[in-house]
């Protein structure tokens, strides 16, 4: 079963690479791979100067797939099943736009600790995962991430210095 899920991972990257007309994995900046029910997606290591990368729309669990995609910059990863991104993220430091939102992702600590070395991040979404119903997930994000400007669809100027109870 799981041959057959890495399968019609690859199938849909390779698709991709004929829709766009890419004939070498090293001219590939962009992959758009979101809606395709994909539970699992190879490495994508092949595609050393992927700046855009749309998964979103998926089934994806688990995020073991981008080792070596260093100057990735969007990453579209919202509506799928991820409960973790520990160990997943934190080498992506030109991110500059990460959503994530509607997921399952539970542990706030642990999702912002991987994302604390990205100083270029500017936008971010965590809404709609049950991390965002922390009650000071505004401010611990806020606080944590200096460099994000726009948290789940609000603008930081915008951003509560506290909250009254």
């Amino acid at each position: 079963m799981a041959a057959s899920r890495s399968g019609s991972s690859c199938r849909a990257i390779e698709n991709q690479l004929k829709i766009c007309g890419f004939k070498r994995d090293m001219d590939v900046s962009v992959l758009y791979l979101a809606g395709q029910g994909l539970k699992e997606v190879p490495s994508l290591s092949r595609f050393q100067i992927l700046r855009y990368l749309w998964l979103n729309n998926n089934k994806i669990q688990k995020l073991t797939f981008l080792i070596n995609n260093y100057r990735l910059t969007e990453l579209y990863l919202n509506n799928n099943e991820l409960i973790d991104i520990a160990g997943a993220l934190k080498h992506l430091h030109a991110l500059q736009i990460l959503l994530l939102h509607n997921n399952q992702l539970k542990n706030l600590d642990t999702t912002v600790k991987e994302l604390k070395g990205m100083i270029s991040l500017q936008t971010l979404n965590l809404f709609h995962n049950p991390l965002s119903q922390d009650p000071g997930y505004r401010l611990y994000v806020t606080y944590f991430l200096p460099s994000v400007q726009l948290l789940d669809r609000k603008s930081k100027d915008c951003f509560p210095l506290f909250t009254v109870n």
